[in-house]
């Protein structure tokens, strides 16, 4: 008889410890569900923001931002109305196009406050002289990485902080960073554009688009000098043997 109610007691504890597991399971998934969608959400205005700033299309932009919205673009943090519109209301009088390309928009999200990440390649064209001038030729490539703070209101997910950053175009390369009278290249990427070039690890970087390259900070200098597309001549040491190639810098990646 003992060994019988034990076993009924055993049966009871893991019945209970069964039922509890899929309760909790259960309630985990009641609460992913609405994550998982206030996570669309805030990627969905996010999305919307990008598309309403290459459309020119202020009055959206103004809906898709809180009030007292900032934003962070080479400087320190400032309202984003009127600022982000005057700014691309001068691209739209030089008649400036913008294609944003919008990828790997991630999020995370904290009650009511969101965190979305959003890589951005765009092309910018011109047709006008101002806008030429202003992009430096018809055409200009660019990535950026923009990161956005969105708090939940009555009327959905508004943006409350943004941050830009554009990414330097690909040469693809990992510097050693000792003295070498140069930068030697401590490893060259499969397929990036120094490797399609003939670049190898080892060489030493002496020359990046007529200008001298003493070391890694001559050359971090120059990241941003260039944009994607751009061709740059290239020079570097082979041990004695000198080599110059014409290098197509492409999108990070």
């Amino acid at each position: 008889m003992r060994g019988e109610t034990k076993m009924r007691r055993r049966a009871g504890v893991l019945f209970a410890t069964t039922a509890l597991l899929s309760f909790v399971l259960a309630a985990c998934k009641a609460r992913t569900a609405p994550e998982e969608d206030d996570k669309k959400a805030a990627i969905a205005v996010v999305l919307a923001h990008e598309l309403a700033c290459q459309t020119y299309d202020f009055d959206k932009l103004d809906s898709l931002h809180t009030p007292d919205s900032r934003g962070i673009e080479e400087s320190y943090p400032h309202p984003s109305e009127p600022d982000l519109r005057q700014g691309y209301q001068v691209y739209k009088d030089a008649g400036v196009h913008i294609d944003y390309r919008p990828q790997d928009a991630v999020a995370e999200v904290r009650g009511n406050v969101a965190w979305v990440t959003v890589t951005l390649h765009s092309v910018w064209t011109a047709d006008t002289p101002v806008g030429r001038a202003m992009l430096g030729g018809s055409e200009w490539h660019a990535t950026f990485v923009e990161s956005h703070i969105l708090v939940k209101t009555p009327g959905g997910w508004k943006l409350a902080l943004g941050h830009a950053s554009m990414l330097p175009p690909y040469f693809g390369v990992e510097p050693d960073y000792q003295e070498h009278g140069g930068m030697k290249f401590a490893e060259v990427r499969e397929g990036s554009p120094a490797d399609k070039a003939g670049f190898k690890a080892g060489d030493v970087l002496i020359e990046y688009g007529g200008r001298k390259i003493d070391n890694y900070v001559d050359y971090a200098r120059l990241v941003h000098a260039y944009s994607e597309g751009e061709k740059v001549m290239v020079t570097a040491m082979r041990g004695k043997e000198k080599i110059t190639r014409e290098v197509t810098l492409e999108a990070m990646k």
